[in-house]
Formats: C-alpha cells, structure tokens, sequence
C-alpha cells in the first residue's frame, strides 16, 4: 500500500489559508448580522442585479429631483421675502406721501423726499439679493448684480426729467424710462432673460421666471423714483408743484400695489408646487429605499447561526495548530 504524506511547509500553508478564509468569513457575517444587509449582493442574487440596479436607478433619479426641488424652494422662498420687502417699503412711502396736504411745507417736502430716496436705495438693494452666490432677480444671469446703483438711476432720471415743466411731464418721462426697452431694461438692468422651468419631479416643472423687469416691479420702481426726485431738488422753487408730484407718487404706489400683490401670489403658487413635489419625492425615495433594504436584507437567524460555526471552525483550527507546534519526534515516535 502507498503512503501519501504531507509536509510540514503544507500543513503550515494550508492551515494559514484556511485560517484567512475563516476570519474573512467572520468579518462578514459579523457585519450582516450587526447591518442587517448583504454584503455580497451578486450572491444573494446569483449575479441577476437588474431588480436591485432598477431600485438604485430609481433612487439616483430621485435624489436629483430632490436636489432640484431643495434649490428651486430656497430661491421662492427668497424671492418671496424680497418681493414682501419691497412691498412694505411701498407702503410706508405711500403713507408718508399721504401726509402731504396742501399745507406742508417745504421742510416736509424735502424730508419725505429724502426717505424716498433711502427707500429707492433700499427696493434697489432687495432686488440684488443672492442666495449662494446666485442672484435671484436676474433671470438667466445669476451670476451678476442684476440691477445698477439707485444714485445712478436717480441721476439718468434726473437728466430725462431735466426739460419737464409740469407734473404730468415728469410722470411721463419717469414712466417711459422705465417701460422703454433703452431706458431700464438697457441702462440699469444687468440681467437676462427669464430662468427656464424647472424640472421638481417627473414630468413635472416649476417657472422661477421673475425678474428685476417684471412690470409689477418696474412700475412699483416708477412710483418710488417720483418721490425721490423731490430729495433731488426737481421743483425746488415751485412748491405747489412739490405737493402735486408727491401726491402723484402716492397715487402710483396705491395703484401698484395690486400688481405686487398678484406677483407674490403667482410666486406662492409657485412655492406650494415646489413643497408639494418635494414631499412626494421624499415620500417615494422612503419606499424605494425600504424595498431595497428588503431586498438585501439577510435572515438574522441564519446569518447568526453561520456566525457560530464559523467561530467553530476557527477555534478548532487555533487548537490544531497549537497542538502540532508542541510535536517532537519523541512525541511522533
């Protein structure tokens, strides 16, 4: 009969391979149990991913939307604020306008025309607004300042109402400045066109195409510019025609507010489509998120009990070792 030995340099390797195998079971299965998921999903699957990958793909595009909705929401909700700041500081010109009587003087004058110009500086300053470093009423050209200085607004209607010797001659200057496209939209508007709609969830979009040029804006713009141009000394020896401009600003802004009012509910309409896009896209991702998991989910009971076997296999393979590394040949004799 032949005899089939082994080395000993074998029985070293053989047992260090086997030793590795088994710590990297342990490693495994020690993970699945504590995760609950696979770690080798090809395996679970026998390679056939395309259930899994169909998940994943799905997830992946849902994350985007959710990207998209997290953004587009951040800038209504600015949008938003800037428009409700341009608003009040409307309305509390057009109450200081309204203090004007035929009585005021030329002290009350100049000093409702000075805050005219401070709220001019300040409707100017809510238009230019960013929000990460992307400007918000700038259609397409979010990376500049929208709109130019108010003193270098102020100083072009200065010179388009130079030769003006009436009211109404003013309010028509002023009023063509701003609706003339080589008036505001090319002298003091720096940005483009609208934005492009959004996508926030398949097959849906949202428009975010306000601009520092929408007409609620530019004619909220006009009625505040009148006011200010008594802070600039228009009619300054003339005070009947100080009180009749001022009065007509007032009237201005009154008739504005409307269209203010409609452009920011045209932008909540807006924000409530986003937000509701946004809850179903988070409500999706959870379900596509948890049928995943339940796919790769692994059988605790299971995977607990491999976990003792292999801790077994491992202990036996310690004792064997230790035990042959203490044979002699007197032993072996």
């Amino acid at each position: 009969m032949v005899t089939t030995s082994v080395g000993d340099m074998t029985s070293a390797f053989a047992f260090r391979a086997k030793n590795l195998s088994l710590k990297t079971e342990m490693q495994r299965l020690s993970t699945e149990l504590t995760t609950g998921q696979t770690i080798d999903i090809a395996k679970k699957f026998s390679g056939n991913l395309s259930l899994v990958s169909g998940i994943d793909t799905s997830l992946a595009r849902i994350k985007g939307y959710t990207a998209q909705t997290q953004e587009a929401g951040l800038f209504t909700t600015t949008m938003q604020a800037g428009l409700q700041t341009i608003d009040s500081l409307a309305l509390q010109l057009r109450q200081s306008l309204m203090t004007v009587s035929a009585g005021s003087g030329t002290a009350q004058l100049s000093g409702v025309g000075g805050e005219a110009q401070q709220i001019f500086q300040s409707t100017i300053a809510a238009l230019n607004v960013a929000v990460g470093g992307r400007s918000l009423f700038g259609g397409v050209e979010t990376a500049i300042v929208p709109v130019t200085g108010s003193q270098s607004i102020l100083t072009a209607l200065d010179a388009a109402t130079a030769g003006a010797t009436s009211v109404q001659d003013v309010i028509a200057a002023v009023s063509n400045w701003f609706q003339d496209p080589a008036g505001f939209a090319t002298q003091a508007y720096n940005g483009g066109a609208p934005l492009e709609p959004v996508t926030i969830a398949p097959g849906e979009t949202a428009n975010l195409d306000i601009t520092a040029k929408d007409p609620a804006i530019t004619e909220t713009l006009t009625g505040i510019a009148l006011a200010a141009l008594l802070g600039r000394g228009l009619f300054s020896a003339q005070p009947d025609l100080r009180r009749s401009l001022a009065e007509a600003a007032g009237t201005h802004l009154l008739q504005s507010q409307s269209h203010r009012l409609e452009l920011s509910a045209r932008l909540g309409v807006t924000e409530s489509q986003i937000s509701a896009a946004e809850t179903r896209n988070s409500s999706e991702e959870s379900a596509l998120q948890i049928a995943r998991n339940d796919l790769t989910s692994v059988d605790p009971y299971s995977t607990a009990t491999k976990l003792q076997e292999t801790q077994t296999q491992l202990e036996t393979i310690y004792a064997l070792t230790a035990r042959m590394s203490h044979l002699s040949l007197l032993d072996y004799l």
